[in-house]
């Protein structure tokens, strides 16, 4: 499965948790996002690190093919 997609999914799942627990602990409105989205967003720091790093090697590799792809056809493009 693609590094990126189950990092964005864990994340949704942190958040949705977290908001799920900010709403039964009474919080509301304003108060409830701001904290879901913090605590969240700590939370996946400390766990998610893993899959952060996969996913980073995954879009460096990406970006590599891509700009040796752009290197080649400029090569090419001198060549003509």
């Amino acid at each position: 499965m693609n590094a990126v997609l189950i990092y964005s999914l864990a994340r949704l799942g942190i958040l949705l948790a977290v908001l799920a627990l900010g709403y039964l602990a009474g919080l509301r409105d304003i108060w409830l996002l701001g904290s879901a989205f913090l605590g969240s967003g700590l939370i996946s720091f400390v766990v998610l690190d893993q899959q952060r790093t996969a996913m980073g090697q995954r879009i460096a590799a990406s970006f590599g093919k891509m700009s040796a792809k752009i290197d080649e056809n400029t090569r090419k493009e001198d060549v003509d």
